[in-house]
């Protein structure tokens, strides 16, 4: 009886437009039993009123797309979904946003919640706007063998870039000037004489407040610029870099000699710099935008997103018409097929 009153009182709306209650009293049924009825056990409702289904977009991640990027997931637990995702752009496994690429691994109950942190940003005057305007560097202290050694890295940080590490034994002012003069040795050699010094930031460590490093920078003609005590923020990009090598460190395994040492630490630099995805720079390599071309990479990505999408919607929309060639953007507006464009004309 339930349902048919429902279904009576939604008949009624949609043929003459009749409110609930007018059609409750020609049928004689009190209206607080109807509603009492709807809120402790909500009648079923006909195929009629039934709320039509949501219509599935045309660029909906096709199941074979799915597929992949489970999979892929599956293989690669420890990245996170937005690095997954450009990685599997970048090895055309599938082209989707990293927002579709989170929906697909939450239904899948492949994520967990995320918690987020507070932090302190960087003023624009503080950030680097080029490449080796300015290096961080640090040291790091690591167990080998029952020994402690100093791993020193210098970080081009417009770029995210490790441009030179060592294994030091020791952490003097000897030591450190002379890991710096092979650093600045081998920058030189790839850009040149002429290119324009980096300044050097560091913090307050005894070696690096020696009179052999300040020497050393001064005699190359870069700038030294130490940040005030007891404030690692102001270093915060290098602190970030020597905690992801000492999780990659760690994770590696402990090494057995100073020479094994520093073979696994050459191994994670580069893996740092030429294999991990970094967000923030977009999810490139940082070797890209020390030494490459990112803005040429990241309209790589645009393209073979939209290619990806039109062919999604092909796929959902089971399209069998004729399509123009993808265009690229550019102001030519050459096409990206090598054929020319057909144009009908009239007449």
């Amino acid at each position: 009886m339930r349902r048919r009153v429902h279904d009576e009182v939604v008949r009624a709306k949609a043929r003459s437009g009749w409110p609930a209650g007018k059609t409750l009293r020609a049928l004689g049924v009190p209206r607080r039993s109807y509603y009492r009825w709807r809120r402790d056990e909500p009648a079923p409702t006909s195929d009629a009123a039934k709320p039509p289904a949501k219509p599935v977009s045309p660029y909906a991640a096709t199941a074979a797309e799915r597929a992949a990027v489970i999979a892929y997931a599956l293989k690669h637990p420890t990245v996170r979904h937005r690095e997954l995702a450009w990685r599997m752009v970048d090895e055309d496994v599938a082209c989707v946003s990293p927002s579709t690429v989170y929906r697909i691994l939450q239904e899948a109950k492949l994520v967990c919640p995320w918690r987020r942190r507070t932090k302190r940003s960087r003023a624009e005057c503080e950030k680097a706007s080029r490449p080796d305007e300015r290096w961080g560097t640090d040291l790091m202290h690591l167990q080998v063998g029952g020994r402690t050694y100093y791993y020193i890295g210098f970080l081009d940080e417009w770029s995210r870039c490790l441009v030179h590490h060592e294994l030091l034994r020791s952490m003097d002012g000897a030591s450190v000037s002379l890991a710096a003069q092979r650093a600045i040795d081998r920058w030189r050699r790839e850009v040149g004489p002429a290119a324009a010094a980096p300044e050097v930031r560091s913090d307050n460590g005894s070696g690096f407040v020696s009179r052999e490093f300040h020497e050393t920078l001064a005699g190359a003609g870069l700038r030294h610029q130490t940040i005030k005590p007891h404030c690692p923020e102001e270093n915060g990009l290098m602190e970030r870099s020597n905690r992801t090598i000492r999780e990659a460190w760690e994770a590696a395994g402990e090494a057995e000699d100073f020479y094994a040492a520093d073979a696994v630490l050459a191994k994670l630099v580069r893996w740092y710099n030429e294999e991990r995805l970094h967000r923030a720079l977009g999810y490139l390599r940082p070797i890209d935008y020390y030494r490459g071309r990112p803005e040429e990479l990241r309209e790589a990505r645009r393209r073979k997103l939209a290619a990806a999408r039109q062919r999604r919607k092909e796929a959902n929309l089971d399209m069998r018409q004729p399509k123009l060639p993808l265009m690229d953007g550019s102001q030519t507006g050459e096409p990206v097929t090598n054929k020319p464009a057909v144009l009908c004309q009239s007449g």
